[in-house]
């Protein structure tokens, strides 16, 4: 039975059936504890292809990684006309129409990468040393010759006078109201988990219909029960309904921020103080689902691309986004690794360079880093920090308590809590020493520290990017 036909029998059977969708199931176990490490082929390895990223799995599952999420990998459209290009594609230096975000055949891997032989042998290899692979859905848009233009009349969206509607990227709206479009990108999804795919991150997913979700959630968990769905979104009814995470874009970007001031403002970033922005974050999770989790990162190909000279390990110490990377792990949630910062990688990173351009290779990771003292330090620490959460339920399946005494000064700090079992976790964003009470016992044993102590009556001290993580007594 091929993909296609397999998509069109999952999709009946899971309809007659009645099949719950979704979040409706159960969180595969894995994930809870899980930590994704994601990859940009075209960043990752000088070579930018499959055959050389499988080479370096064996390092990524050193640093404790469970999961391996690659951006869009499928063929790009070729179209010359700029009209149909992203501002930020323009604006990248790199004369090309090759945007791995506007694709023109979703079943197709892009030449610049490698082919099916090669996605399915890195699957394999990934597979042996135990870690899953999710893959970028891009379905709010594609480019304008993608292949669908030809199958289908109604592919793309129209505007009232008959021209195709495109997205503020300028990029063609997929049209989900065709029912052939609709089964097109379910088998194509199909298709990827026939290779070995275990999950989808999709691009920009609360802008799709929900009823497309559920629709191809259905069909896809007919075959693979354990699929895993992430939104690039913060709706909560896509997480009632279709999605296993969601992004946590309020803590993310008020982090990266607030460590590094001179980066751009987004989301509720553009106050100055940690009490100022964390309110909004609470806000925000208060409304996400207890039992969905939350995508909790530090960087992704669209901020080491956006942030260019100001990525955070170019302009602060390693200690910095060490103290970043304690409460990311730790607190509830679903830390990404982007590809690189396990050794503190701060290259000149951007996902729109073609490997063909021999300017490309100064844009990839600098491995490098991993023998200098400040790569050696940061892959130490993603290492205990991915052993903690493995071996500690806690934070993978404890509550999560704020401790929002030291935000003024510029500390956070959360308390897990599972059973009996309680966890306090604090980090200093800044350069200098940080004290205050929080309303906890402490005393217990300490499982990470540096710069950092909590004492017996509560008082938490931590210096110039100290962080602490101590069992509580009972």
């Amino acid at each position: 039975m091929t993909a296609k036909t397999m998509g069109v029998v999952g999709i009946a059977a899971a309809l007659a059936a009645g099949t719950a969708f979704g979040a409706m199931r159960p969180t595969p176990e894995y994930l809870k504890s899980a930590v994704v490490y994601q990859i940009v082929l075209r960043n990752f390895t000088r070579d930018g292809t499959f055959k050389a990223a499988t080479e370096m799995l064996e390092h990524v599952r050193s640093a404790g990684v469970d999961v391996v999420y690659l951006t869009p990998f499928v063929e790009m459209d070729r179209d010359m006309d700029k009209s149909g290009w992203s501002k930020r594609q323009k604006a990248s230096g790199f004369v090309t129409p090759k945007n791995p975000y506007r694709i023109s055949n979703y079943d197709k891997i892009d030449p610049e990468y490698g082919g099916d032989a090669d996605f399915k042998a890195f699957n394999d290899k990934a597979h042996a040393l135990g870690m899953k692979v999710y893959m970028d859905l891009v379905y709010l848009h594609c480019g304008p010759n993608n292949v669908m233009k030809d199958m289908f009349p109604d592919a793309f969206q129209k505007n009232a006078d008959g021209s195709v509607r495109t997205t503020r990227w300028h990029f063609p709206y997929v049209n989900f109201a065709s029912k052939d479009v609709r089964k097109y990108l379910i088998d194509s999804m199909l298709h990827w988990i026939s290779l070995g795919c275990d999950g989808f991150r999709c691009d920009v997913g609360d802008a799709v219909p929900i009823d497309f979700w559920v629709e191809a959630v259905t069909a896809c968990q007919k075959v693979k029960p354990d699929l895993v769905m992430i939104n690039e979104g913060t709706k909560p009814e896509w997480l009632k309904k279709a999605f296993d995470a969601c992004y946590a874009w309020p803590w993310s970007f008020s982090i990266r921020n607030f460590l590094t001031p001179s980066l751009r403002g987004q989301v509720t970033a553009k106050n100055k103080t940690l009490d100022q922005k964390m309110p909004g974050v609470r806000a925000y999770e208060a409304k996400i689902p207890k039992d969905a989790l939350m995508f909790c990162f530090m960087d992704n190909h669209d901020t080491a691309a956006d942030d260019w000279e100001n990525r955070f390990d170019r302009v602060n110490p390693v200690e910095a986004g060490n103290a970043a990377f304690v409460l990311t792990f730790l607190r509830r949630g679903l830390p990404l690794v982007f590809n690189g910062n396990e050794i503190a990688d701060n290259s000149l990173n951007t996902f729109f360079a073609p490997v063909e351009d021999p300017g490309r290779a100064r844009k990839t990771v600098d491995w490098g880093r991993a023998l200098q003292p400040a790569g050696q330090k940061r892959l130490a620490l993603i290492r205990a920090l991915s052993k903690l959460r493995h071996e500690n339920k806690v934070f993978a399946e404890g509550t999560q308590e704020w401790v929002t005494a030291g935000e003024k000064e510029g500390a956070i700090a959360f308390v897990r809590r599972l059973g009996d079992k309680a966890v306090f976790v604090s980090a200093n964003l800044t350069r200098g020493d940080v004290e205050f009470k929080a309303d906890v016992k402490g005393g217990g044993g300490v499982l990470l520290a540096e710069r950092g102590e909590l004492a017996a009556d509560g008082t938490c001290r931590l210096g110039p990017y100290g962080f602490v993580v101590v069992d509580l007594k009972k």
